[in-house]
């Protein structure tokens, strides 16, 4: 069992332990009734580091703190995520709503159940909350001794078949010295906008549909840069996949962009700092060959 809060408050600084004060009673009681034993769970929160004044995490402080969290759910392999509190639930799934709504009914995280619950320290401000609290993680319990281990992110499955994909994207270039990158809402991880290259479409057709609907921009293809290619297990499909992403360097106008649904922000950048935010090393691979072919170019 994997919980997670929102970020270190006093008394995390001064122990360097999660959950140490008041809020940390009241979720170890809640374990206690459970009938799990504190040491026997992961508890961790989404920001890292307790922010200034113990204020709530800015947007852009999450999504530097994400793939470090995502990246502990992937060493540790739980199976059954407690989002504590509205943050983490959000952070986990992109989701906004009422944590009331929320619980109605549980989400998945890469193939993991991800159970929504009130923060611990919203009992101690309204104790009636306090029965829901241990309902939820009486439930998470439940489901974690039954719940079968499933693999997710870049680790494929033993036994399960694998699946070809093909994939087409763009590095967006301004043709000065900057390239657009987008950040997943799910993952918060930064990247380069590409897609599934769809029946009858070429590569050229897929990246520059990928472009204009995941940023809203058009442009004109300058170069194929290369391919990439990965396996990675989808929880979805229930299948490995081989998967190659081809992509081209792309004039566009840095204008002004309109992110999809699936990414919550963008930033025109050179590339010392894509170098900085890009999170894959496939990703940092494609940026070093549009840096060459704009290089080229320019």
């Amino acid at each position: 069992m994997f919980f997670v809060g929102e970020a270190p408050g006093r008394e995390e600084d001064l122990t360097g332990r999660p959950f140490m004060g008041l809020a940390g009673r009241v979720l170890t009681a809640a374990l206690k009734s459970a009938g799990v034993q504190r040491e026997n769970v992961f508890i961790t929160s989404v920001n890292k580091c307790r922010p200034p004044g113990n204020r709530r995490p800015r947007p852009d402080e999450v999504a530097s703190c994400r793939p470090y969290l995502a990246e502990q759910i992937d060493v540790i392999k739980p199976r059954v995520i407690v989002a504590l509190g509205s943050h983490s639930f959000v952070a986990l799934t992109g989701l906004k709503m009422r944590m009331s709504e929320a619980r109605r009914s549980p989400y998945l995280y890469h193939g993991r159940t991800v159970i929504p619950t009130y923060h611990p320290a919203a009992i101690l401000y309204n104790r009636s909350l306090q029965a829901s609290l241990r309902f939820d993680v009486l439930k998470a319990v439940e489901i974690a001794q039954v719940a079968a281990v499933r693999e997710g992110g870049l680790r494929p499955v033993r036994g399960k078949r694998f699946q070809v994909r093909l994939s087409s994207g763009v590095v967006p270039w301004d043709k000065h010295d900057r390239f657009l990158l987008i950040r997943r809402r799910d993952e918060g991880i930064w990247c380069f906008p590409k897609g599934t290259v769809e029946k009858g479409e070429s590569l050229e057709e897929t990246a520059r549909r990928e472009l204009h609907e995941e940023t809203g921009l058009r442009g004109k293809l300058l170069a194929h840069l290369g391919a990439t290619s990965y396996v990675f297990y989808d929880p979805a499909a229930d299948v490995n996949c081989r998967k190659s992403v081809h992509y081209f360097l792309a004039g566009v106008p840095s204008g002004q962009v309109w992110l999809e649904r699936m990414f919550e922000d963008s930033r025109w950048c050179a590339r010392t700092e894509a170098s900085r935010l890009l999170h894959y090393d496939n990703d940092l691979r494609v940026l070093s060959w549009a840096s060459k072919a704009a290089l080229r170019l320019a």
